[in-house]
């Protein structure tokens, strides 16, 4: 499974699977990265951009705690 897929992974139950793919496209976009070439290193700065974003749907708490399991996914741990 590639990295970005984890992500989607992780996303998908709580944002929607379309939300979630936009939202992971459109910062891979402002990192100037393509969904195949997130690797593991970019995950923290990756999941702290999409962290403002994520509050909307999450709250402000459930955007930290989601960063934050996306950055480890890095260490290929997170909680589901």
């Amino acid at each position: 499974m590639t990295i970005h897929e984890k992500i989607l992974e992780y996303l998908a139950p709580v944002l929607g699977e379309a939300t979630a793919k936009n939202l992971l496209r459109h910062y891979c976009i402002k990192m100037h990265l393509s969904f195949e070439e997130i690797t593991p290193k970019n995950l923290p700065e990756l999941a702290s951009a999409m962290r403002p974003m994520m509050a909307v749907w999450l709250g402000s708490s459930g955007a930290e705690r989601a960063s934050q399991e996306i950055a480890n996914l890095a260490q290929g741990v997170y909680t589901k």
